[in-house]
């Protein structure tokens, strides 16, 4: 039982990331790989989907009802997700104040909306589908496949994990180097950078690209620091990749009129 609930919250957790990626990928015009772990996983939508089946799949006759359930049902799961990220890393991954209809920016009328229509989707018609392919697969294909996924999320988590435990460390170290003199906080970055390169530079610069509204409750003004700080060496990187493509142009096309 518990590995057939643990396949299925793999594949809402990957179909969950499918959309989220999607959606915001459109949205910003540019690649945003948008989740919560680094691989193509939303842990938040695997649990939300096992929510609705287990809790609303009796009313899949009923589809208004299963709708609205399942709105308020995934809108209460994210307002909870969001105060526990705050309260166990000290970080709120996104924020909807600016958004009509929105309660203390953790959830909004919009989402909420959404929320209720994959539901229904996925209660009369993905689900189905999924729990039929899964019966015509090899049980041992299975099992192997689904267990190197289990070890794989383990490993992706405690990554992730880490790295929001760091980054809201880093904020609160630049909070205090903020109120002090402008040398020591050039020193500081200094340190600090040859230290992220060492730890956790990767996992922290994917949080800044999948969450851009990504504050610290504690530190919100030390957190926009380093965000900011991370996109002008974004874009510095940019330009220096972009120099070096019109150098190698210039160089090749000397060599050619040669």
């Amino acid at each position: 039982m518990f590995f057939h609930w643990f396949c299925l919250f793999v594949f809402y957790s990957f179909l969950g990331w499918c959309c989220e990626t999607i959606f915001c990928s459109l949205a910003a015009r540019r690649w945003i790989n948008r989740g919560f772990l680094a691989g193509p996983f939303c842990p938040i939508y695997g649990f939300g989907a096992l929510f609705v089946l287990l809790c609303f799949g009796r009313y899949k006759s009923d589809p208004l009802a299963l709708f609205v359930l399942s709105m308020v049902g995934c809108s209460i799961l994210e307002y909870i997700t969001s105060w526990l990220l705050e309260k166990l890393f000290g970080v709120s991954l996104w924020d909807y104040s600016g958004r009509w209809g929105n309660l203390n920016g953790r959830v909004c009328l919009r989402n909420s909306l959404l929320f209720g229509i994959l539901s229904v989707g996925v209660v009369l018609w993905i689900h189905p589908a999924i729990v039929t392919f899964l019966r015509i697969l090899p049980p041992y294909l299975v099992y192997v496949f689904f267990l190197s996924l289990m070890a794989y999320l383990l490993f992706d988590l405690t990554v992730t994990v880490r790295a929001l435990l760091d980054v809201n460390r880093e904020a609160g170290i630049r909070s205090l180097q903020l109120g002090q003199v402008s040398a020591t906080r050039d020193t500081y970055k200094k340190g600090l950078r040859q230290k992220a390169a060492r730890r956790f530079l990767r996992s922290r610069n994917r949080l800044f690209r999948a969450f851009p509204r990504m504050r610290s409750i504690r530190y919100p003004e030390a957190l926009r620091d380093l965000r900011d700080e991370w996109q002008e060496n974004l874009l510095r990187a940019r330009q220096d990749v972009k120099h070096s493509v019109q150098n190698a142009k210039k160089t090749l096309k000397k060599k050619m009129e040669k």
